[in-house]
């Protein structure tokens, strides 16, 4: 299981949303780019990383990861159950001693509830005093938990449809105008009390 806990570790979870084509997936490969470890949940293999579809073979590798560093991901199932096992194996190879990046790709697809599951909970909330960094991306915001944009250490809200604006705005704070007025590869960088405008290169 996790180990080594380090409680000044800050929390460095990141939230990030934006409607198709508008930049999700290549504002995570700019926020990761310099990862010396990364587990990636990535159904679509949208990221470049050795992918696995065989459960003993990606627990092989993680440990591998945390060995040595290294990118992998998960191509296989991707339901709830199989999202929970992911999340199992994340938790017991976190090493507060050793930081490693857990990518979450269109966190929607995996019907979570609003009340998260036991390991995905657990990782969410105690990852990031044992050296876990989770980046979870989604184009439908609505439909994942509400703690994954409240308490992300930092949020990174892309152009938006009218209809998630209002929800995003109960959440935040930021005005609907603002999503509205985006263009790809743009997006409102929130963390703290503090709010900026950034744009990330595309990586292809």
């Amino acid at each position: 299981m996790a180990k080594n806990a380090n409680k000044a570790l800050p929390n460095a979870h990141r939230f990030i949303t934006a409607i198709t084509g508008g930049g999700k997936t290549q504002a995570i490969m700019n926020l990761i780019k310099s990862s010396k470890r990364a587990a990636f949940w990535d159904p679509d293999k949208d990221h470049n990383c050795k992918h696995f579809t065989d459960k003993q073979a990606f627990l092989k590798a993680l440990q591998g990861v945390m060995a040595k560093g290294g990118r992998i991901g998960w191509a296989g199932d991707d339901d709830e159950a199989t999202f929970e096992w992911f999340m199992m194996a994340i938790w017991a190879a976190l090493d507060g001693t050793k930081l490693l990046d857990v990518i979450v790709e269109e966190a929607a697809d995996v019907g979570l509830k609003q009340t998260m599951p036991k390991w995905t909970g657990k990782v969410w909330r105690r990852a990031r005093k044992y050296g876990g960094i989770l980046t979870v991306g989604t184009q439908r915001v609505q439909e994942v938990p509400k703690a994954f944009i409240t308490q992300a250490g930092v949020t990174y809200i892309g152009i938006q449809k009218a209809n998630d604006q209002h929800y995003i705005k109960r959440q935040t704070g930021l005005a609907p105008q603002k999503m509205g007025a985006l263009e790809p590869l743009n997006f409102y960088k929130m963390e703290g009390n503090d709010t900026e405008k950034v744009k990330f290169k595309y990586i292809g």
